[in-house]
Formats: structure tokens, sequence, C-alpha cells
């Protein structure tokens, strides 16, 4: 059993995983043709309701001939913007408060 924040982890690099494919206009049966990758498991993938190994996420993204890097990269891209925002407004925060102290 997985937990909620697993889930999430699976479901955004699912997304990830299938917005690449579909800019590359692909659908799951070339996938399929591409690598012997069966069309009802990479749905599942995509849509997080299957776990997979980094091996597997390889064997994708060698077939979709993109870095894995792309993929987690989207994947998190929002949650690592908005830790960004977080430590700008943490540094304004402390900017401001020894500004009052003056």
């Amino acid at each position: 059993m997985t937990s909620k924040n697993e889930h999430d982890i699976y479901e955004k690099i699912g997304s990830a995983m299938k917005a690449i494919r579909k800019e590359q206009k692909l659908t799951l049966q070339d996938i399929e043709a591409r690598s012997e990758l069966k069309p009802s498991t990479v749905s599942l993938i995509e849509r997080g309701k299957q776990n997979f190994s980094i091996g597997w996420l390889v064997h994708y993204c060698n077939t979709l001939d993109v870095d894995p890097a792309e993929v987690f990269t989207r994947a998190f891209r929002d949650d690592f913007q908005n830790q960004q925002l977080d430590k700008i407004f943490e540094r304004f925060d402390a900017y401001e408060a020894k500004k009052d102290e003056k």
C-alpha cells in the first residue's frame, strides 16, 4: 500500500510522461510498437494508478527519446517554484523584521 504523498508523486510523474508523449503526438499503440510496453500498463502509470521502477521509467524515456531528468523537472516544477517562493518570502520577512528594529 502506498501513502497519499507517494501516490501524488506517481501521479505527477505519470502526468509528465503523458504530456511528453502527447507533445510527440504518440498514441499508446505507438509506444507499444516502439517498445513492447503494454498500452494498458502505460495508461495506468500515466494516470498514477500503478507504481513503476526507475528501470521502467528509463525504458519509457528511451522510447520517447527524452532524458528522464526532463520528466522529473516537469513533474515537480511547481513544487520547486513554490519552494523558491517560500525562501524569497522568508528572506523578505527577515529583512522587514530587521528594518522595523531600526
